[in-house]
């Protein structure tokens, strides 16, 4: 399922993302039934495949960050091997706004992958009105076809706030409608800390509850302001420890 949250406050936008891929193993078991007659019985079970995924990517030439929720298997390739080929063969510029650039990445995966159930977020700042502002869009192939700005209200003014998808259950629990933190004043720091805090009690809140713990393994976080991106944590290749 994974979880993808962005942050947006005045100083810029905070993304993260978890690691863990998931899936269901299907096998088919011959059991005897009391009258003594064999039959065919499908088993299923959830497994964590790895706990190492890359889903949240920073195109450096175009400018944006992406996250991924929902599926990030596609064809028994990375959810990342996508959005790389994304890159190479629709080649997105920073000329173009965020919501161009998001409307290309979920036609492009519509197109290629016309069955699969995948999400992103996708994040950056252009040019408007004559100031570097920041653009916040989700979008999902079969239940948000058309990216939706989450960071302006109605009157297309800026808003600050924070947007989640995927495994949202326990974040939702965490933010009360009725004493969100103030986004308006919040330092780029603490937008930091509370998407960790949000992504890291999700992580070990799953390990206690009596359900598949589909969030997992590192925690990937990307800062994006107006003149730079920057990991402030991300997965790296490594020897043994």
């Amino acid at each position: 399922m994974s979880l993808a949250i962005s942050i947006y406050v005045p100083a810029g936008i905070v993304m993260t993302a978890d690691s863990r891929v998931t899936g269901t193993l299907t096998r088919e078991e011959q059991q005897s039934s009391p009258e003594g007659l064999s039959q065919t019985v499908r088993l299923q079970q959830q497994l964590a495949f790895s706990d190492n995924a890359q889903k949240l990517i920073a195109l450096d030439e175009a400018g944006v960050g992406i996250s991924c929720f929902d599926s990030v298997i596609i064809e028994g390739q990375a959810i990342e091997t996508h959005i790389r080929e994304f890159d190479m063969s629709e080649r997105p510029r920073p000329t173009e706004s965020v919501q161009a650039i998001a409307l290309r990445l979920i036609e492009y995966f519509k197109r290629e992958f016309p069955e699969v159930s995948v999400g992103f977020h996708v994040a950056g700042y252009r040019l408007e009105h004559d100031r570097q502002l920041p653009q916040v869009y989700s979008c999902h192939t079969q239940i948000e076809p058309l990216p939706v700005r989450r960071n302006v209200n109605e009157q297309g003014q800026i808003v600050y706030g924070i947007t989640r998808s995927g495994e949202t259950s326990i974040t939702n629990r965490l933010i009360d409608p009725q004493s969100t933190p103030y986004f308006d004043a919040m330092p780029l720091q603490d937008a930091v800390d509370y998407a960790l805090f949000l992504m890291r009690t999700t992580v070990e809140a799953l390990r206690f509850e009596p359900r598949y713990a589909a969030v997992g393994g590192p925690i990937d976080l990307l800062v994006i302001t107006s003149n730079r991106m920057q990991f402030i944590q991300h997965k790296e290749l490594h020897g043994e420890r």
